[in-house]
């Protein structure tokens, strides 16, 4: 305990200083023994591409902007093309993202990683219109179907067609 001369009503003794320098000598030894913890992030608040993080005593650390991949497809896969990372292509009736930037010259498959596998057998794809297109098929099926929108991928999830790329339901 410290002793504070206006409390007591009259100076110090000796002893009493000594008292006081110990006492604050001691507290100051806990402190460098057992420091206290510091502030730490204690909420992180994620809100479109910006991150918001937030101490434990309430500092806000700021605001910062997250990495948007941007995803392209590319179509089927071509040698002496440059590729970057994130890019899509089909190959083999397989369907790859680009691991890292590159210029192709033969297939590489460890510069590319698999999203869809090719089938394990091979069979051509076949070609339908509304008129022509089967209302049952095989789980999994892939044809290409023809519209006025163009030509699109399309595949049977079990109980009807969609298109590959958008997911959209014919």
């Amino acid at each position: 305990m410290i002793i504070y001369r206006h409390e007591k009503g009259a100076p110090l003794t000796s002893e009493e200083v000594d008292g006081n320098f110990h006492e604050l000598a001691a507290r100051l030894k806990a402190l460098e023994d057992h420091p206290g913890m510091g502030e730490g992030i204690g909420k992180v608040r994620v809100q479109g591409h910006h991150m918001t993080l937030i101490g434990t005593f309430g500092t806000d650390f700021g605001t910062f902007s997250l990495p948007v991949p941007t995803l392209a497809f590319r179509g089927a896969w071509q040698p002496q093309t440059p590729y970057r990372r994130l890019e899509f292509v089909t190959h083999a009736y397989g369907l790859y993202v680009c691991v890292h930037d590159h210029q192709s010259q033969t297939w590489e498959g460890e510069r590319w990683h698999e999203m869809i596998a090719p089938p394990p057998h091979l069979s051509p794809l076949l070609l339908y219109e509304k008129a022509t297109l089967p209302p049952q098929a095989p789980l999994g099926t892939q044809a290409l179907f023809l519209d006025e929108k163009g030509a699109s991928l399309i595949f049977f999830e079990g109980k009807r067609w969609h298109r590959l790329i958008t997911g959209d339901p014919l």
